[in-house]
């Protein structure tokens, strides 16, 4: 991360489907740049969908890092956003995530679910739903960070979502032009 002294800047770009939560971004950019001593904002945020970026502007390799906490599974098309997510990356760019995730298919019944989306959990993708995902989309190299697995601890959520176990994983995937498979050089 550059220091505030050096000359090479980074511009960051927020993307929300709502006006409130822009709004309640916007509302800190003067604190943050006088906590990071910065003349002027870095930052802008715009409105748009995560499944659709063009929405917010982005055009096709436009963008070097995507970081995402928390966010991605809420989404109602996960394959549109994370085929997005690669549309706007550069080359050797990065996809930087912590979401959750399951350890099994999270019935399609519970996904309307309120209690369950307001938890996060309803729209958490199988692990190997998520690897067969990045696969299909041209996603060859991505490495899992951490892993931790979530405790639930109410007894109506747990009725709910029966013996479905849900992982908080961190996750880094690159735009890479890889093989399916690379040689092994030992």
């Amino acid at each position: 991360m550059p220091s505030r002294k050096s000359s090479l800047t980074m511009d960051v770009i927020g993307v929300d489907m709502t006006e409130e939560q822009l709004d309640v971004a916007r509302g800190h950019i003067g604190a943050h740049i006088t906590r990071f001593g910065y003349a002027a904002p870095n930052v802008e945020f715009r409105h748009g969908y995560i499944e659709d970026m063009a929405t917010a502007g982005l055009p096709d390799n436009s963008v070097d890092v995507v970081v995402s906490n928390c966010v991605l599974n809420l989404s109602t098309d996960e394959e549109a956003t994370y085929r997005e997510i690669f549309r706007v990356l550069r080359l050797r760019g990065e996809l930087h995530i912590a979401d959750v995730f399951a350890d099994q298919r999270v019935p399609v019944a519970r996904h309307q679910d309120p209690v369950l989306y307001g938890e996060c959990l309803n729209g958490a993708l199988y692990t190997e739903d998520f690897r067969r995902l990045l696969h299909r989309i041209g996603v060859r190299d991505y490495r899992l960070t951490s892993s931790r697995r979530l405790t639930i601890d109410n007894p109506g959520i747990e009725v709910k979502v029966g013996n479905i176990g849900f992982y908080s994983l961190t996750v880094r995937a690159f735009k890479l032009d890889l093989e399916d498979r690379c040689e092994d050089f030992g």
